[in-house]
C-alpha cells in the first residue's frame, strides 16, 4: 500500500488526516462485519502494457458498489493515452462523457506549480524571493515571519501557515487579492521553511503573484502557457464551464444533487475545471521532462524541482506534487476534493504509466475508503498486478447510518414522552439529585460540540465551519449530531425551566413507590 494511500492528503485534506484515519476506518471495518454502464464502445482487452478491459471493469464495479452517480477515466502509457471513458450519469438527462468538465479540486494545484515555474524560466519570478517583492502589502500575523516567507515555501506547504491558525472563511465573493490580505489573520503554526503543512492560502498568494507579474488574470495565464499548447480544451478558470457535470453530495449512502458557490479567493488552490483526457496530458507532459508531442510546458531542470520534496522529516510534498509509493512502486501526482467533485491523477513513475479520474461526489468517508479503494485497484492493474476486491462499501455504511439515524429520533422521542409529570417528580428530589439529573444534558451536547470545533480543521483543509462541513462533506453525520444533541438540550432546558418555575417545597415528600423520576 502506498504512503499516499495509507495517510498522506488527498487533495484539501490536510496532513493531519493521516493519524485520524486509521481510527476512523477501524469504527467503519468494525460496521461493515457483514460484509451506469461505461460509455463508448467496449475497451480492448490491452492496449501496450495496459490491462483496460479489466481497469473498466473495477471502475464500473467499484461504481456500482459505492453508488456513485458518475465517473471519467483516463488511461495513459509510453507517452500517450490509451483509454478514455465515462460511467453512470453527469446530471439526471445526460450520460458521463470522457471529456465531460468537473472542478478538480487541489488537482487545480499542480496547474498553479507549472504556471509559476514557466514564470520562473522566464526570470520574472525568483523562487527564494520573499512574498512581499511581488506583494509589498503582504501580512500574517506575526509580521516579521510574512517577509520570511519565499515563493519556494507557498510551493511546498512550508511556510508555517495552516488551517488551525487561519480557521477563516471569507465569504463567496471575496476577491483573490482580497483574500490573501486577509492571511494578516493567520498565525503561524510552525517557524518558517521547517515545517510542510497543507493550506490552500499558500496556492491563493502563488496565483495572486502569477497575476500580478504576468499582467494578467490568473486563467488566462495557465490558459496560454499550460492549456492551449497541451490540448487541454475543456479546461477552465470560469467557474462556469459549460456542459460541467452536477456536482453531489452524499445522504446515508444516496447521491443528492447540490449546488455550491464559488469561492473566488480560493482560486489558485482549487476550482478549475477539467476532464480526464485533458488531466492526462498535463501528466504525460509532467512524466516525460516537461514535454507532451511535440510541445514543450517546462525544462527537464523545472519538472526535477516540482517533484523534489524539502529536506525535511516527513515531507513527500514537491511543488503541487506529491510523491509516494504503492506496493513499493514509486508514484506521484495529486488528489483533488471540491465539496460535490472528487479526482485523482497518478503517475507510476518508474514505469511511465497512470491514470486520472474525476467524479462528481463528495462525501468525507468517501476520501477514506473510495478513494484508497479506487486508487490501490487502479494502480495495481495498472502494475499487472490483480485489483484488490472486498471491503467497506459506501452503501452499505451509508445504510448503517440510517439506521441508527432512525434509532436516534425513536430514542429521542421516547425520552421527550417521558418528560410528562417531570414538574412533580423534581419536587421530591434534592438539589445534588436535581443537578446530577438535569446537567448530563447539558453537559454531553457541550462536549460534542466543542469536539467538532477541534476536530474540524484536521479533517478539512478549505472550510472550517462545523455548518458548512456537515452542509457539503457530511449531511448525514451532521443529522445524526443534531438528533443526537438538540432533543437533550431541549430536554434539559425544560427541566431546569420546569424546576424553576414551579418551585420545590421546603421538605419534598418521598415518590410514591410506583413513580420513578424521569432522567
Amino acid at each position: 500500500m502506498s504512503r499516499i494511500l495509507a495517510g498522506s492528503p488527498p487533495g484539501i485534506l490536510p496532513r493531519a488526516w493521516s493519524a485520524v484515519r486509521p481510527v476512523c476506518l477501524a469504527v467503519v471495518l468494525t460496521l461493515m462485519l457483514g460484509a451506469g454502464d461505461a460509455t463508448g464502445a467496449p475497451p480492448a482487452a490491452r492496449e501496450g502494457g495496459v490491462d483496460v478491459a479489466a481497469v473498466d471493469r473495477f471502475v464500473e464495479e467499484q461504481r456500482k458498489r459505492h453508488r456513485i452517480p458518475g465517473l471519467s477515466l483516463a488511461l495513459f502509457d509510453d507517452g500517450r493515452i490509451v483509454y478514455t471513458a465515462g460511467y453512470g450519469q453527469a446530471d439526471h438527462d445526460a450520460a458521463m462523457r470522457p471529456d465531460t468538465p468537473m472542478p478538480i479540486g487541489s488537482i487545480t494545484k499542480t496547474v498553479t506549480a507549472v504556471a509559476v515555474l514557466q514564470l520562473v524560466e522566464d526570470g520574472k519570478i525568483d523562487l527564494d524571493a520573499s512574498v512581499q517583492t511581488y506583494l509589498p502589502w503582504f501580512r500574517v500575523a506575526d509580521e516579521a515571519a510574512a517577509g520570511a516567507i519565499t515563493v519556494r515555501h507557498l510551493l511546498q506547504h512550508t511556510s508555517g501557515l495552516s488551517q488551525p491558525g487561519y480557521n477563516r472563511v471569507p465569504p463567496a465573493d471575496t476577491s483573490l487579492e482580497d483574500g490573501v490580505r486577509d492571511l494578516r489573520h493567520a498565525r503561524l503554526t510552525a517557524p518558517v521553511g521547517t515545517e510542510y503543512q497543507y493550506f490552500n492560502g499558500n496556492y491563493s498568494t502563488l496565483a495572486l503573484i502569477i497575476e500580478v507579474v504576468s499582467g494578467q488574470p490568473y486563467g488566462q495565464t495557465v490558459r496560454t502557457g499550460i492549456f492551449d499548447p497541451l490540448g487541454m480544451d475543456r479546461s477552465d478558470a470560469t467557474f462556469a464551464e459549460a456542459g460541467a457535470a452536477q456536482g453531489h453530495s452524499k445522504l446515508f449512502g444516496f447521491p443528492v444533487a447540490r449546488e455550491v458557490p464559488a469561492y473566488r479567493y480560493l482560486l489558485g488552490a482549487g476550482h478549475l475545471t477539467s476532464t480526464a483526457p485533458d488531466l492526462a496530458r498535463l501528466a504525460l507532459a509532467l512524466d516525460n521532462g516537461g514535454i507532451y508531442g511535440d510541445v514543450r510546458i517546462l525544462s527537464p531542470a523545472s519538472v526535477d524541482l516540482l517533484r523534489t520534496p524539502p529536506p525535511l522529516d516527513r515531507a513527500a510534498y514537491g511543488m503541487g506534487w506529491e510523491l509516494g509509493e504503492h506496493r513499493g512502486t514509486p508514484i506521484g501526482g495529486h488528489n483533488g476534493a471540491d465539496p460535490t467533485f472528487m479526482g485523482q491523477l497518478w503517475v507510476l513513475t518508474d514505469h511511465g504509466r497512470g491514470y486520472t479520474l474525476l467524479m462528481n461526489q463528495q462525501h468525507l468517508i468517501d476520501t477514506m475508503v473510495v478513494f484508497p479503494q479506487l486508487a490501490d485497484g487502479i494502480l495495481a492493474l495498472l502494475e499487472g498486478q490483480p485489483a484488490p476486491t472486498g471491503g467497506p462499501s459506501i452503501t452499505v455504511i451509508g445504510a448503517i447510518l440510517l439506521g441508527v439515524f432512525l434509532t436516534a429520533i425513536a430514542l429521542a422521542v421516547r425520552s421527550v414522552a417521558r418528560l410528562r409529570g417531570w414538574a412533580r417528580h423534581s419536587r421530591t428530589m434534592t438539589r445534588g439529585q436535581l443537578v446530577r439529573t438535569i446537567a448530563p444534558h447539558f453537559a454531553l451536547p457541550a462536549l460534542v460540540i466543542a469536539a467538532l470545533y477541534v476536530l474540524t480543521p484536521l479533517f478539512l483543509q478549505e472550510r472550517f465551519t462545523v455548518a458548512w462541513a456537515g452542509r457539503y462533506y457530511l449531511p448525514d453525520i451532521l443529522l445524526l449530531l443534531i438528533v443526537a444533541t438538540v432533543p437533550d438540550l431541549l430536554q434539559g432546558l425544560y427541566m431546569l425551566a420546569a424546576t424553576v418555575l414551579r418551585g420545590r417545597p421546603r421538605h419534598p415528600a418521598p415518590p410514591r413507590p410506583d413513580e420513578t423520576p424521569a432522567r
